[in-house]
């Protein structure tokens, strides 16, 4: 062996969150960790595909997914009602509507009177907000 080289035996394990992924088995995780149906949870890898695609201007529906991709899936997706037929603009609609009426609260409580209900109404303000956005925009 040269210098440069080292056994199999020296080569780390591979980080978890980056192990690929089938897409059963990323519906799967997704199901698992949201309580959701297969069915939903397909939707939500569907979407988050279907997002990517659109915002990278080629389809990424052949590439492999991993447990990071998965909690992206989660964060950006979860939340969507998708139960009662709710699609993503749908929701990031409803979202504006929710962040814009967090903020009208934060803004009306005395924040001398009320630290923590002001603190808590700008925390949701804030994070109905970034759901309303598409996670694009520049």
């Amino acid at each position: 062996m040269s210098d440069n080289a080292f056994s199999m035996q020296d080569w780390p394990e591979p980080d978890p969150a980056s192990v690929p992924l089938t897409r059963a088995e990323a519906v799967e995780l997704l199901a698992e960790q949201t309580g959701r149906s297969r069915d939903v949870a397909e939707t939500m890898v569907r979407d988050y595909l279907d997002d990517t695609s659109a915002r990278l201007g080629y389809s990424v529906h052949q590439w492999g997914l991993d447990t990071g991709d998965v909690a992206e899936i989660r964060r950006g997706y979860e939340w969507v009602d998708y139960e009662r037929g709710e699609n993503p603009a749908d929701a990031r609609a409803r979202a504006a509507v929710n962040a814009a009426g967090w903020a009208e609260t934060a803004a009306g409580v005395g924040r001398e009177q009320s630290p923590g209900y002001a603190s808590r109404a700008e925390q949701q303000a804030a994070v109905w907000a970034e759901r309303a956005e598409d996670g694009w925009s520049a």
